[in-house]
């Protein structure tokens, strides 16, 4: 067993399973229960990714996935729902319907903008009026916006009326990479302020710009963020399953993820793996 307790804030591994068949237990995808079983303890949260696809059917697609967690054995394991990409949110009931399916975090956007607000491939348009009362209404519920995947403009739009904890579920830092799905400095520290944190993301292009990595290269944003005085603000985000196998060297899935977590720094090293996402997720 690996000494490890992970707390990982984003997969989409749950689109795998519904779309591609098999189930949490054991699988051919990056992660499953055979593989966060060898850890002493793993909690994961599972997106419901709404792909570009399914953005004209957005609620059932919801609720497929949402089904389809509902069917899977977590015993041994810690699982939590979200929402990646706010596409069935259509009017307020609709906030108040997905806390009733035990949705505790969602992205408001994924790379497109929608009525909410701007996705990061859209450097203009900014919170919308239906997207502030939106967020209002997840403040209202304590349900965690995660601004992975949110433009700039958004971003700071967000921040100016939110009264709750923010996250990045899985974005790197852009000062080390220099990739819009990343977070300036200044947009660490706005989370860092809340009282939130940043998932680490495995994904190569958004850890350097060269198009392949190491583990070695994700501590550099770990490291720059420490330096920064974020050491209660950083987690994990690996991305498991919704970066199409492209992952660092020597990196096939979470039963690898020991090859970077053993090269973080040690005195800040339980709070990077779990015990920081535990505290946001714990307080709502």
């Amino acid at each position: 067993m690996y000494k490890y307790k992970i707390f990982d804030a984003h997969c989409d591994t749950l689109c795998m399973i519904h779309d591609n068949g098999g189930d949490i237990k054991s699988n051919s995808y990056n992660l499953d229960k055979t593989r966060m079983l060898r850890y002493v303890k793993y909690t994961q949260v599972f997106a419901c990714f709404i792909a570009p696809e399914h953005r004209h059917r957005a609620m059932d697609r919801f609720n497929e996935l949402a089904d389809t967690f509902g069917r899977q054995d977590f015993s041994g394991i810690t699982p939590i729902l979200s929402v990646e990409g706010g596409d069935m949110i259509g009017s307020l009931e609709d906030v108040d319907y997905l806390k009733s399916r035990g949705v505790r975090c969602i992205a408001l956007t994924w790379n497109y903008s929608n009525r909410i607000a701007g996705g990061a491939h859209d450097r203009t348009q900014g919170l919308t009026p239906f997207g502030r009362d939106v967020v209002q209404r997840l403040n209202e519920h304590g349900i965690i916006i995660d601004m992975s995947h949110i433009n700039d403009k958004s971003f700071y739009d967000i921040e100016k009326i939110n009264t709750g904890v923010l996250i990045a579920s899985h974005s790197n830092s852009r000062a080390v990479c220099d990739n819009p799905r990343n977070l300036t400095d200044d947009m660490f520290k706005i989370i860092r302020d809340t009282g939130g944190a940043a998932g680490i993301n495995l994904y190569p292009p958004f850890v350097t710009n060269s198009g392949a990595c190491s583990p070695a290269d994700i501590t550099r944003h770990i490291d720059h963020w420490l330096a920064m005085g974020g050491e209660d603000a950083i987690g994990l985000g690996s991305d498991f399953d919704g970066v199409e196998d492209n992952l660092p060297r020597g990196i096939r899935g979470c039963g690898d993820y020991y090859k970077l977590l053993d090269l973080i720094d040690r005195s800040a090293a339980d709070k990077i793996t779990h015990t920081n996402f535990e505290r946001v997720f714990g307080e709502i």
